[in-house]
């Protein structure tokens, strides 16, 4: 008699595979402290090189995302064949709007279209320190 595999089985995505999953995106979620408190938004993102870039108006996003450490997931899940994947980037947070840097002007070459309405004035980048993924299989009960 077979042993039953486990529910979830886990395996790391290669960090060049990672780069590839979030390249293929344009909706991801933002992790930012607030008064010492975690909250998380979801936004519209585009990459140049390795960094992920963000618009945003005047608000939560822009106080407390840029000089702050901030997390950055993206992730799938195909219900049909019980398999999914994660993509966390742990990073900085610069406001890259006006700022004369090397590293800002080529950020604010990404690409991004914000899908919330209003005007999105601001880029905020995250400079990543670490990139971490991974793909699951999970066999999942149907929905009642």
């Amino acid at each position: 008699m077979k042993a039953k595999k486990e529910a979830s089985e886990l395996e790391d995505i290669p960090e060049a595979e990672c780069w590839e999953l979030l390249g293929g995106h344009r909706m991801g979620r933002i992790a930012i402290l607030v008064d010492g408190k975690p909250q998380i938004f979801p936004v519209n993102y585009g990459l140049k090189g390795q960094v992920i870039v963000f618009r945003t108006a005047a608000g939560t996003k822009l106080a407390h995302a840029p000089d702050s450490p901030v997390a950055f997931e993206v992730d799938g899940y195909d219900a049909s064949a019980g398999a999914g994947w994660s993509v966390m980037v742990q990073g900085f947070g610069r406001d890259i709007t006006e700022a004369a840097d090397d590293f800002s002007w080529s950020a604010r070459r990404a690409r991004v279209y914000p899908a919330a309405p209003g005007e999105k004035l601001h880029m905020i980048a995250v400079d990543p320190s670490v990139i971490s993924g991974r793909r699951f299989r999970a066999d999942y009960p149907p929905l009642d």
